[in-house]
């Protein structure tokens, strides 16, 4: 056990523990109220090792979501030291906020005064939360790994998995637009590499639905990482399958247009020919043959391309960080495709989901109106965003990579269109919507 411990352990005996649960109102979601809001809650090895915590939410009688303490210094952007007792100090990690488990959980002596509850607040809004009201007031957060509130009048439980993703992250902060209940989680609160905990928690929350956003994503390290890329992209996709089927629920997957080669010179519909040209690709295949093998009953696949976010890390970041650096860029200009805004992907699986009805695993496309080119692509960054910055046109030969992209890859998405009466955004028109709101953000 590390001595360094939060302190916690050496003088829990000292502090007065009331044995009462946390007693926020069930469906109501609170910001830290000023006073008594530190918890306890066991790490998993025993009463005498205790996970002190500071309240930030709860859901239900199940979990409530916490910022883990240490007593450990730090100096930056994800800790806020505070004094919870007379001489004594603490840490919050705010990148670490996370559910907890209520049942182990009590009130314990400790504060956070006024004046570091409304510094307190202010970072967290900075670094993971939408703008919140005064402190004392009810309002709805937005944070990395949460559950939505619930609703019994509902009529689905939608389970997200890799909510921490763009598309996971776009889909919560649409979340409240829906009559639906959603259970938020990561690989941090949902293991989907294993069958009994994907079980459990679908059994446990009536789930109804599964969108499953978790993926690994990290295209060149794939060639190297080829085992974890499997176990997430076709392991973990065949376990989510087979819970899906066993319990009739419906699946909604993503999976990727790396499934073609790009050799293609018109728009690739559902049923073309698939042949990947890395370990990425093929695991992501891999985890849609396992969907059609087992072939849940109303499910289907989305394959996306492109896709970037106000959340996370992707192109459109990348080339606003690398324009306050540099004057000049060369950007891939023999690559062809379409970027797919996640919020617009968010937006169309939240609206078709209820449309879902099918006997055998339909595969779908999906990304923005349009098709471009890397280099086309980032001359509209730089254009909507009024950046002064000279882009030159590159060969893929000319800036190698462990592994081989698509070329072509623009995928038709006459099916999704025509069987769910959806409209599709035209890609410029949705990335001047991203960037707005990353101008808002700054």
């Amino acid at each position: 056990m590390n001595k360094k411990f939060d302190e916690w352990n050496d003088i829990k005996k000292d502090i007065s523990i009331e044995k009462v649960k946390f007693g926020f109102n069930q469906y109501d979601i609170f910001f830290m109220y000023v006073g008594k809001n530190i918890g306890y809650e066991q790490d998993g090895k025993g009463n005498n090792y205790l996970r002190p915590v500071l309240v930030y939410k709860k859901f239900n009688n199940r979990v409530f979501l916490g910022i883990p303490l240490t007593s450990q210094d730090k100096n930056d952007r994800f800790h806020y030291n505070f004094e919870y007792k007379k001489g004594k100090t603490t840490n919050a990690i705010l990148s670490q906020i996370r559910l907890f488990d209520i049942k182990r959980a009590y009130y314990r002596d400790g504060k956070i005064s006024k004046n570091n509850f409304v510094k307190l607040q202010d970072k967290l809004v900075k670094l993971i939360v939408t703008p919140l009201e005064n402190q004392r007031v009810r309002t709805k957060a937005i944070c990395s790994d949460s559950i939505s509130q619930k609703n019994t009048n509902v009529k689905y439980n939608i389970l997200i998995t890799g909510s921490k993703g763009q598309l996971g992250s776009e889909l919560q902060s649409l979340s409240s637009n829906y009559d639906y209940n959603f259970f938020f989680t990561s690989r941090d609160s949902l293991d989907i590499s294993n069958q009994e905990d994907i079980k459990s928690f679908c059994k446990t929350n009536n789930i109804t639905h599964i969108i499953n956003c978790a993926a690994y994503t990290a295209v060149d390290k794939a060639e190297d990482e080829k085992e974890l890329a499997n176990d997430i992209n076709h392991i973990a996709v065949k376990n989510i399958a087979l819970i899906s089927k066993e319990l009739n629920i419906s699946l909604i997957h993503i999976s990727t247009d790396y499934v073609f080669d790009g050799t293609s010179h018109i728009p690739y519909i559902e049923d073309d020919n698939t042949n990947p040209n890395g370990i990425y690709g093929q695991t992501k295949l891999d985890g849609e043959k396992a969907i059609n093998q087992i072939n849940p009953i109303n499910s289907i696949i989305i394959r996306t391309s492109w896709v970037y976010s106000s959340f996370g890390n992707n192109f459109v970041k990348t080339m606003l960080n690398l324009s306050k650096k540099l004057d000049t860029l060369g950007v891939i200009f023999d690559q062809v495709g379409t970027p797919t805004y996640a919020k617009d992907l968010a937006k169309a699986i939240l609206d078709i989901l209820p449309k879902v009805n099918n006997t055998t695993t339909q595969t779908y496309h999906y990304s923005n109106e349009g098709s471009i080119s890397w280099y086309d692509f980032a001359k509209a960054i730089f254009e909507i965003s009024n950046i002064n910055i000279t882009v030159n046109p590159i060969e893929t030969k000319d800036y190698p990579t462990k592994a081989t992209r698509p070329n072509y890859s623009i995928l038709n998405k006459s099916k999704i269109k025509n069987d769910f009466d959806i409209m599709i955004p035209y890609y410029k028109d949705s990335l001047k919507s991203c960037i707005e709101i990353l101008e808002e953000n700054k």
